[in-house]
């Protein structure tokens, strides 16, 4: 596999001709193959959801977010994390009243200091470390 750029998009090529070259020989991915090498990169990966109010204003949880961010930011590459709003059916079906952060949708965490503690051994868990 190789990566060529095509309409200035890099695009996964399979190399046909053996050299381990992208010459004209090779074939693009699908968008389902490509589909298919994110959905294995992201399986590797603990899950993160942050849940705030995002309806309120920004001074509400901006301080929040740029805490759990700086417990984050040194495993970022073994993270996938999405940012959620705390006033949805989903949260309120998962009883969520505050600002908080889920792990792989099991494990919840309110502070910065908690989740910055657990998040090495969460990984070595999942072998990821």
């Amino acid at each position: 596999m190789n990566e060529k750029i095509i309409n200035n998009e890099i695009k996964i090529v399979k190399d046909s001709c053996g050299c381990g070259c992208a010459c004209s020989g090779a074939e693009e991915s699908t968008d389902k193959e490509f589909s298919k090498l994110e959905e294995l990169e992201d399986s590797n990966k603990l899950y993160i959801d942050i849940y705030v109010p995002l309806d309120a204003c920004a001074c509400e949880w901006s301080q929040f977010m740029n805490l759990m961010f700086s417990a984050i930011t040194p495993y970022i590459k073994y993270i996938k994390h999405e940012t959620k709003s705390l006033n949805t059916d989903e949260a309120r079906g998962m009883n969520l009243l505050k600002k908080c952060v889920i792990v792989d949708g099991k494990k919840k965490y309110t502070t910065s200091a908690a989740l910055k503690r657990d998040l090495p051994r969460l990984l070595e868990e999942k072998g990821l470390m």
